[in-house]
């Protein structure tokens, strides 16, 4: 019997037929959570979700095709210095100044997972970065979806200041793994993993009755963690300059202005 050809290009089909099972269950649990969340209104974690998962593939992308050295020092300063800014102008205020006891807590919470994750993340095999970030991204998700749930005013620009290491950890990722020789695939799993967090939680009544002071800590606590462990691998992958520091005080500064000048959020 004659076969017919695929509808697909080759090299993409050849890209379905592997894919893990479990990367595929993934993605189709994403696009069910994106299109519930439009339906139910949530439009600003949906498009958070959106915007998370295209930033972690571009910077996967961009580590399979020439480009230039200093590139990612770049970008890491500043998705550093804008999440930084995020974190200490749009989140930290509302874990110290309304809610100091469970605040604090919750900071020192964040803080001891980022590091726990950093640590895991470090080890030398593709498979471990990968299984740290997909944590990662899953708590990210889930602290984001727990803040715009309880202040639905901060809109837009701060989730995409804390989102902006997406691309940076991407790319990381992409790196190792074909350094490992695993599939460049198995990035799909962190990538949709902040959004299957976010839209999740956001969903989920009972978040409301977590305490807000302890979720504000911990988001605070995170994303300082994660901000600053960026713009640190920038600094070891060469000696910082000019630019890069440049990069890190204005996507700094960007963000502390919207902050300033919209301080019921963006």
């Amino acid at each position: 019997m004659a076969r017919h050809p695929s509808i697909f290009p080759a090299p993409v089909a050849a890209a379905v037929l592997d894919m893990p099972g479990l990367c595929l269950a993934s993605i189709l649990a994403w696009a069910a959570l994106v299109l519930a969340g439009g339906y139910d209104g949530l439009w600003i974690l949906v498009t958070l979700t959106v915007f998370s998962a295209v930033a972690f593939l571009i910077g996967a992308l961009v580590s399979a095709i020439p480009h230039p050295a200093r590139l990612i020092t770049r970008v890491d300063g500043a998705a550093a210095g804008a999440m930084l800014a995020a974190a200490l102008v749009l989140v930290v205020p509302h874990a110290l100044i309304e809610h100091a006891g469970a605040g604090a807590l919750g900071l020192l919470l964040g803080l001891g997972v980022g590091l726990a994750l950093q640590i895991t993340a470090s080890g030398r095999g593709g498979r471990a970065m990968l299984g740290a970030l997909t944590l990662h991204s899953i708590c990210d998700g889930v602290v984001l979806g727990a803040l715009y749930t309880l202040i639905p005013a901060l809109g837009w620009g701060a989730g995409l200041a804390i989102l902006a290491h997406k691309a940076p950890a991407g790319y990381a990722l992409a790196r190792r793994l074909a350094r490992s020789r695993s599939r460049r695939i198995l990035v799909v799993l962190p990538a949709l993993g902040t959004g299957l967090g976010a839209l999740c939680t956001a969903m989920m009544p009972a978040v409301v009755a977590l305490p807000a002071g302890l979720i504000f800590g911990a988001a605070a606590g995170l994303f300082l963690f994660v901000a600053l462990a960026f713009f640190a691998s920038s600094a070891r992958a060469g000696s910082l300059d000019a630019v890069d520091w440049l990069a890190f005080a204005l996507g700094g500064a960007v963000i502390a202005l919207v902050g300033w000048i919209a301080p019921h959020g963006i």
